[in-house]
């Protein structure tokens, strides 16, 4: 390989931040364009193995990063110029913080005698994310001296090993840059480093992150007394899903306690079949004398929460005696119960699981078979209910295809309408704060991997990130966006301010968008769906690229529904 040469300190700089990276395992970079940053884009631009993905809506391309880092499992970079820019990835920096999503977030800024002083496109940014990121650092201004040059090397290390844990999440790194910015510009006086060989100085030892574990067996004895105690596993995407659906089993049989698993991971369909496994929670503790007689005196938690209001008012109840198993150093009980946490991940131990199962456990399956057929009964209609899209999406997808899902009510009708029969697709969603925004961003970052990928999302998700088809152009992936349209929020409709005589204008939100156009604008495939049949057929299709599939449904007939339906 020739040796690079150099014409200026910022162009050497940001070949060292780059070519570590690269040597440390990056793969992608999500690049907002723009002047200051020129030296760091063209040098990531410049290394082979990386692909650099452009994107002009700095919100955006946060969620898209987000997307392509919860896909990898592995940093992601997301780069972009001084000034209001690196505002616009607070979002994407809150959800990759609360969901644990590693991100190496770089902000180029003007140097800091250009800084309070009402300087073009300046504003203060390091520390501009507030306590989010995992860390944040501000490196020095370029230079020719190999000590700095040191400095910043060991600095992008040791934002790449903070960014994968124990704590994982996002790092800040903020770059300040003198012109000349383009590296084709030489720069009076600049020299090398004596002897400087690029690909040597940044050839640094990688170690591979090591998360802590625990078996099953090492939980035991629990907290509490007695045998009725709950395993509650939120939103989980485990790097190897045979391993943790092993563990959580092994866990269920040595305790003798059911599993309420969420419906967004893989646990729901690996454990598919095992009388230990209840989807129906929701549904089963709405009737207040079964939430009595199967309340718990001891629970283990993984992760965060599933997202049922009504689960987490029973355990608040409960004020059971609670291990939590999730992200190091950080409490993931919003019920405030008695709890001690473990900071490790669920691992198997080895020793099998129990066959038969408790009579705890049998209660538990009594209620849940009950639950499920009352839930399959009220999504198997034949006019335009939105639940009625789960099933179908559940019957479309395989496991080796992802699944992303909006926040509202695309999430909560996957709470009670997914059940697959057997292993069914990995399904990822923005959990971590909840939020609608970035989410078509998000679900294109994911797909971007190349695996078959559908995003389940209402009408308000899908216009609040419109700009997201602007990634549409080149995508390589094979990305299908099912926008359940009906006009507006449908989840105030369950809340008591649907009640208000403001309530459409303040909270329903309603929308007269037409999807299709603001497609065509974007050069997207657009299909209105005619009926269950038309929409089966177009989730058979496998094709590369983003397309737009549109269910329209009735807000007020749909929310009357779910009333009907979870009341009986």
């Amino acid at each position: 390989m020739p040796r690079a040469v150099f014409r200026n300190p910022n162009a050497l700089w940001g070949a060292v931040v780059a070519r570590t990276l690269q040597k440390l395992g990056l793969r992608h970079a999500v690049v907002s364009p723009g002047s200051r940053s020129t030296p760091l884009a063209a040098a990531l631009v410049s290394e082979d193995d990386l692909q650099v993905t452009v994107a002009l809506d700095e919100r955006s391309a946060g969620f898209h990063a987000l997307g392509l880092a919860k896909a990898s499992r592995r940093p992601v970079v997301l780069l972009c110029t001084s000034g209001t820019a690196a505002a616009n990835y607070l979002p994407a920096v809150v959800e990759a913080r609360m969901s644990g999503v590693p991100l190496l977030v770089l902000t180029a800024d003007r140097p800091p005698e250009l800084r309070e002083c009402r300087s073009g496109q300046t504003i203060r940014q390091d520390g501009i994310f507030s306590s989010y990121p995992v860390w944040s650092a501000e490196t020095a201004v370029p230079d020719g001296d190999l000590g700095r040059l040191r400095h910043a090397r060991q600095t992008v290390v040791d934002a790449w090993q903070r960014a994968q844990g124990p704590l994982a999440g996002p790092v800040h790194l903020n770059l300040p840059f003198r012109d000349p910015l383009p590296p084709e510009v030489a720069q009076p006086g600049f020299r090398l480093p004596k002897g400087f060989d690029l690909d040597k100085f940044c050839d640094v030892p990688v170690a591979r992150p090591i998360q802590p574990s625990v078996r099953p067996s090492d939980l035991l004895p629990l907290p509490g007394s007695g045998a009725r105690g709950v395993i509650v596993v939120g939103p989980h995407a485990p790097a190897d899903r045979d391993a943790f659906a092993l563990a959580v089993r092994e866990l269920a049989g040595l305790t003798g306690w059911p599993v309420l698993a969420d419906a967004a991971g893989t646990l729901r369909g690996d454990l598919a079949g095992l009388p230990c496994l209840v989807t129906a929670y929701d549904r089963i503790l709405r009737d207040s004398a079964q939430a009595r007689r199967l309340r718990p005196v001891s629970v283990i938690r993984v992760g965060d929460l599933p997202v049922s209001k009504v689960l987490r008012q029973w355990l608040a109840e409960a004020d059971a005696p609670t291990v939590l198993l999730g992200n190091p150093g950080e409490n993931t009980d919003p019920c405030h119960s008695r709890w001690t946490r473990v900071d490790a991940s669920l691992a198997p131990g080895g020793v099998g699981a129990a066959v038969a199962s408790s009579p705890w456990q049998k209660l538990w399956a009594a209620a849940e078979a009950r639950a499920a057929r009352q839930l399959d009964r009220a999504a198997a209609v034949d006019w335009p209910f939105e639940g009625r899209v789960v099933p179908l999406l559940e019957e479309a997808l395989g496991s080796d295809d992802r699944l992303v899902v909006a926040s509202s009510m695309p999430i909560r009708d996957l709470e009670s309408f997914w059940r697959p029969s057997g292993p069914g697709p990995e399904i990822l969603c923005n959990r971590g704060a909840n939020g609608i925004d970035g989410t078509v961003s998000t679900a294109l970052g994911v797909a971007a991997e190349g695996r078959r990928t559908a995003l389940l999302c209402g009408d308000l998700a899908f216009l609040h990130d419109g700009n997201a088809l602007l990634l549409a152009a080149g995508f390589r992936g094979r990305l299908t966006v099912v926008v359940v349209n009906n006009a507006g929020g449908g989840i105030f409709n369950h809340l008591p301010v649907a009640a208000s005589p403001h309530f459409e204008r303040l909270w329903g939100t309603e929308q007269r968008a037409d999807i299709g156009k603001l497609c065509g604008a974007f050069a997207v495939p657009h299909v209105a769906i005619r009926d269950w049949a038309h929409l089966r057929r177009e989730l058979a299709l496998d094709r590369p690229g983003v397309r737009v599939l549109e269910v329209r449904c009735d807000r007020a007939r749909d929310s009357a529904h779910r009333l009907r339906s979870f009341r009986r």
